[in-house]
C-alpha cells in the first residue's frame, strides 16, 4: 500500500519494539537502533497492503522499520540481497507479507530513505515475533550489506481502522499523513465520511490507521492515500478537493486533530507471506 518520500536519535524506551523483531533477519538493524537516541519524530509509512484473504475477517497489524541508505547503488545492492533472502527456502514459512518502500518527498526532519514493513492478518501471527530463520547464506549477506550501507532510525507498530482489503497491493504510489487526535470518535466519524464520499472519486484508495507503539510527537493516527503513480495521485487529489462532500473534512478535522507531518513514496518490493 510504497510511499510525502518517505531522521536524529531516539530514546531507548522508544525502541523496545525492536526487541521483538525477527531474530537474525536484519539483526544489525536492531543492534544499531538500540545504540542510538533520536530526537525528532519519525514518520512511518504505512504500507501497501496484503492479499484479499488478509484482513478480510480479523483485525490486522503491521510493524515498520525505517532506515536510510545514502547511495542509490548501495540501496539497489541491499534490495537485491533482500530478493535473495525472501526467495530462500529457509524463508518459505515466513508468516508476514513484507513491503519495501522508497521515500520520494519528505521534510528535513524525516531523513530516512526507506522503510520495510511486515503485515499480518491478525494478532496470532505475532506469537512467533522474535524467532528467526537461522544462520544461512542469504540472511548473512543481507546483514553484511546492511551493516555497511544502511543507517537505522526507528520502528512503529500499528493497525488498520478503515482499509479495503480488495485493493491491497494494487497501488504503487502513497502519501502518508500523521495526526495527533484529541477527539477520536469525532475524528473517526469525519474520516469515515470523507473516505466514503471519495470511494468512487479518487483513483486509488484512502485508509485510516491507528498507532500502537513507537509513534512520536503524540501521533495517534495515520491517513494514507494510494494511487497508481504520482500523476494519477495528483489528479485524484484535485478531484477530492473539488468534491463538495469532502468539505466537512477540510473544515472540521483540524478541530479534533493536529496534522504533524506527511511524506510520500513508492513501493519497490512486495514479498508475499506463507499464510
Amino acid at each position: 500500500m510504497p510511499v510525502t518520500p518517505l531522521f536524529t536519535h531516539l530514546r531507548r524506551s522508544k525502541i523496545n519494539l525492536l526487541k521483538h523483531f525477527i531474530k537474525n533477519v536484519f539483526f544489525i538493524i536492531f543492534k544499531k537502533i538500540k545504540k542510538k537516541i533520536m530526537k525528532k519524530s519519525i514518520l512511518f509509512t504505512l504500507l501497501m497492503f496484503v492479499s484479499v484473504s488478509m484482513f478480510s475477517q480479523e483485525k490486522g497489524y503491521w510493524a515498520c522499520f525505517n532506515f536510510s541508505v545514502e547511495k542509490e547503488s548501495d540501496a539497489k545492492e541491499l534490495v537485491t540481497a533482500m530478493d535473495g533472502l525472501f526467495a530462500a527456502d529457509e524463508m518459505s514459512q515466513m508468516p508476514f507479507t513484507v513491503f519495501i518502500f522508497d521515500l520520494e518527498f519528505s521534510s528535513s526532519t524525516n531523513n530516512f530513505t526507506h522503510q520495510i514493513c511486515f503485515l499480518a492478518p491478525n494478532a496470532d501471527y505475532f506469537k512467533g515475533w522474535g524467532s528467526g530463520p537461522g544462520d544461512f547464506a542469504e540472511n548473512n549477506l543481507v546483514q553484511k550489506i546492511f551493516e555497511s550501507v544502511a543507517k537505522p532510525y526507528s520502528s512503529i507498530l500499528a493497525s488498520p481502522l478503515i482499509f479495503d482489503p480488495s485493493k491491497a497491493g494494487a497501488y504503487n504510489y502513497s502519501n502518508v499523513w500523521s495526526f495527533k487526535v484529541n477527539d477520536v470518535p469525532k475524528f473517526a466519524s469525519l474520516a469515515s465520511d470523507f473516505i466514503a464520499a471519495n470511494s468512487n472519486n479518487f483513483d486509488g484508495t484512502i485508509e485510516l490507521h491507528e498507532t500502537i507503539s513507537g509513534a512520536e510527537d503524540g501521533v495517534t493516527h495515520i491517513m494514507v492515500a494510494r494511487s497508481n503513480n504520482l500523476g494519477d495521485w495528483l489528479r485524484g487529489r484535485e478531484a477530492v478537493i473539488a468534491n463538495p462532500d469532502s468539505q466537512d473534512w477540510f473544515l472540521k478535522s483540524s478541530k479534533y486533530s493536529d496534522m504533524i507531518s506527511s511524506f510520500s513514496g513508492t513501493t519497490i518490493r512486495v514479498y508475499p507471506g506463507s499464510n
